[in-house]
């Protein structure tokens, strides 16, 4: 395992490349300074966003994260955004107006529905993301779904930055 002073240098020379749309892993991506810090924060805090991460990058899936402030997105979300022959692109947007270390909790939550989709080769369009959530998942509405990994996740990274941040 990376120490974490060397896994956050790593990220910083990850999110360095010239064209504004830094990577902070090879899949995973963020366009504002902000956001790629936080995830560069999560990923050095907590294992189980590492791992995500990681599980990303073996797939074709690209995964832009952005941080937005609407109604429509009262927590955070994770969609299927456009496919083409080599790659899949999977935006996650987090409402801004939690704290930093639920935003953290949150992009885990979100990485793992990314996960689910990135890892299914057949799911390529909407229609295949309903039919993956109505296998592994549940519905809240026509294209709102939940998985007990998402929440399973999302609680495991709070634990986990929990005890990195304090209190």
């Amino acid at each position: 395992m990376i120490p974490t002073v060397a896994a956050v240098l790593l990220m910083a020379s990850w999110m360095g490349s010239a064209d504004g749309a830094s990577a902070v892993g090879m899949r995973v991506r963020a366009e504002a300074t902000d956001v790629r810090a936080m995830i560069a924060a999560a990923t050095a805090r907590s294992g189980t966003v590492r791992e995500l991460v990681a599980r990303l990058n073996c797939t074709d899936a690209i995964v832009y994260v952005e941080t937005i402030a609407s109604p429509l997105v009262p927590t955070a979300r994770t969609k299927l955004v456009a496919t083409v022959a080599s790659a899949r692109f999977i935006r996650i947007s987090i409402n801004v107006a939690f704290g930093e270390r639920d935003r953290m909790a949150l992009l885990a939550h979100e990485l793992q529905h990314a996960v689910e989709i990135a890892e299914q080769l057949d799911v390529r369009d909407d229609d295949g993301v309903r039919r993956l959530y109505a296998k592994i998942g549940r519905a809240n509405g026509r294209d709102s779904f939940e998985t007990d990994a998402a929440r399973d996740v999302e609680w495991i990274a709070r634990s986990e930055l929990r005890t990195k941040i304090g209190g």
